[in-house]
This record gives structure tokens, sequence and C-alpha cells, in this order.
């Protein structure tokens, strides 16, 4: 024929194409992918533009496509704070063990402490199609609107400080709170009235609570509260106890929690450096019982939580959700338990 051409108009899907979206809003078909999908890497302007116009022009997606670029991958994501919590290897090896004997490869990450970096963890995992997330959120709420803007695949918040509320969300930690009842109840039992807690970050997530906890449990036991933001590196936290340490024997704290055991061997630093005795001076009870716990002088009172326990239910819910089932524990809690040791004492009479 005339022209070489066989007379056929070319074939055309029914309804606009990702490419028609992508000319109308002349960015790549890519970028309209990656928009329409939930999917990390363009911007929140973009992302309303391609569904308003989506909409609009009556788009529907390929659904057979879609199918198998969601199969599940097997993959779960695990997000934590840093390694210097002894806590979390315990963690993170309960929840790899749970994920693999159910044949699902672990992502690990560390925020080390940056809600920045976090919130770029969460963008990449995704990126890498996890089925699902569990998380030490700095920022909770941050770490699950950028989850939520990904998709809908399941995510456990861990040790955090509110009931989540998005779908698929839920949340397993120690009994942080009660932790914080028994200790001061401890104390108040030993003669202790004037008594410090040491919280990581008022920033973080558990800071607020555990301090409206402490102020609730000290007014229940007639103790005066003392808070002292401690951070999270060991030296910033020995200064800040020195400060809180160095006044009168009448007007200084006699007795010290710290929410771990890292924390709590800034108290026997602090104490060292002004000449205080442990438990004399100052009682100090600590959080996580770790290895080293026993071998301080004198050996720490502590709170042991099962950390292991808490990584195998977050992932067993996880993988649940992932394979279609239903959430049936939004909220699930770790007991603690105080084992008493030589730190905490009645405090010295003047």
């Amino acid at each position: 024929m005339k022209g070489g051409t066989s007379g056929r108009s070319p074939r055309r899907r029914n309804g606009p194409t990702l490419a028609e979206i992508a000319e109308r809003l002349g960015v790549s078909t890519v970028a309209v992918g990656l928009a329409l999908n939930g999917r990390p890497g363009v911007g929140d302007e973009l992302r309303a533009a391609a569904h308003d116009l989506a909409r609009e022009l009556g788009y529907q997606p390929n659904y057979a496509a879609r199918t198998l670029r969601t199969v599940r991958s097997h993959m779960m994501g695990i997000i934590y704070r840093n390694l210097h919590n002894p806590a979390f290897p315990s963690l993170i090896e309960g929840f790899d063990e749970m994920c693999n004997s159910r044949g699902y490869h672990v992502m690990l990450g560390s925020s080390r402490l940056d809600p920045d970096r976090e919130i770029n963890l969460i963008e990449s995992f995704a990126g890498r199609g996890i089925d699902g997330l569990a998380i030490v959120a700095l920022d909770e709420k941050a770490a699950t609107n950028a989850w939520r803007r990904t998709g809908d695949r399941p995510l456990a918040l861990l040790s955090n400080s509110t009931s989540p509320t998005a779908p698929k969300s839920f949340s397993v930690r120690a009994e942080e709170l009660a932790s914080v009842d028994q200790a001061v109840e401890h104390l108040a039992e030993l003669g202790h009235r004037r008594v410090a807690l040491m919280t990581g970050s008022e920033r973080f997530p558990s800071g607020p609570s555990r301090a409206k906890a402490f102020r609730a449990a000290t007014q229940r036991h007639g103790i005066d509260p003392v808070l002292v933001a401690a951070g999270w590196e060991l030296e910033e936290a020995r200064q800040a106890l020195v400060r809180t340490l160095d006044t009168p024997a009448g007007s200084r704290p006699t007795a010290v929690i710290a929410n771990s055991d890292r924390l709590a061997l800034a108290v026997y630093l602090a104490a060292r450096d002004l000449g205080l005795n442990v438990p004399a001076d100052v009682s100090v009870i600590g959080h996580d019982d770790t290895e080293f716990a026993q071998l301080l002088g004198p050996p720490l009172t502590t709170f042991s939580t099962d950390h292991r326990r808490i990584g195998v239910l977050a992932a067993e819910q996880l993988i649940a959700l992932a394979e279609g089932g239903r959430l049936t524990q939004r909220n699930t809690t770790v007991p603690v338990t105080l084992t008493v040791r030589g730190s905490t004492a009645p405090p010295r009479r003047s």
C-alpha cells in the first residue's frame, strides 16, 4: 500500500495512560508511577497533582502488571536507634530468628539517633519492597506517616509511648511505666525522700511519658522528684549527674533511677568523681539487666525485660498481617522484673 502502511490505526489501550498523565504534568512516567503507587522519591505536590489528574481523566491502572509488581518479597525490615543500648541486639536476634523460621530475610538499619536519617531509612527500606517494618522510633508520628506514604504494609512500633492508630500498625513494648512505679516504690520503702529520674532525652517518645509516671509515683509516696535530661552518650550523662549531685547533702537526690544500665553506669562515674559512695550517698536503679550489671561495684539493682520476646512477637504479627491475616492485638506489653542488688540501700542519715 502507498506509504508502506497497512492501513490499520495503532491500537490504543482504553482510557488514558501513564504516559499521557506524565505529559500533561510535564514529568516522567517513572515519577507518575511513583506518585500513584505511593512510593518514595517524589514530592507531596506532584503526588497530589498526579492523583487529581488521574481521577479527572478516569485513569485505570493495569492490575495484572500491578500484581506482578506487588508480589511479596519475603523480606522484613527493622530500624533501631543505635547499638549502644545493649538491649537492642537481643531484640534484633529474636526478630531475625522468627523471620528466618518463616522464610523471611531481614534488613537492618540504625537511625543513629538522627530523625532525618530515620525517615531516609524508612523510605529506602520501602523502596526495596519489604513486606513489613519494625522500628524503635525517635519520632513515632513522623515514622508512622513516612511509612504510610509508601503503601499499606504492616508496621510494628517497638518501645513506643502511645497507642498506634494507623491501619495495620501495632505496638510491642516493655512495661516501662510500670517499672517507674516499682522503682519509686522500692526507694520509698528504703526511706528515700528526694529521688532523681534520668531520661535519655525529652525529645524522644519515652521521655515525657516516663516523666509523667515518675511525677505521679513520687507524689503518691511523698517524694521530692528531680528530673535529669542526661542525653544518650555516657560522657554527657556523667556530666549531667555531676551537676545534679554536686550539691549539699541535704538538697541533693539520695537515689537515681536510670532508663538503662548504660546510663546507670554514669551515676557510678559521677559519684566517683564527687567522692560519693554507692549506695550510702546515692542509690542507683538501672534498666535492662545487662551482663555488666552484676560486675559493677556494688552490683546494680535493675529491671530485666525479655527483649528477645519483643522481637519475636513483633515479627510474628508482621508476618501474619503480610500474609493476609487480621490485626488481633493492637498493643502488647512484655513484663519487667526488678532484681534488687547492692546499689540500693537506705539513705545515709545526717
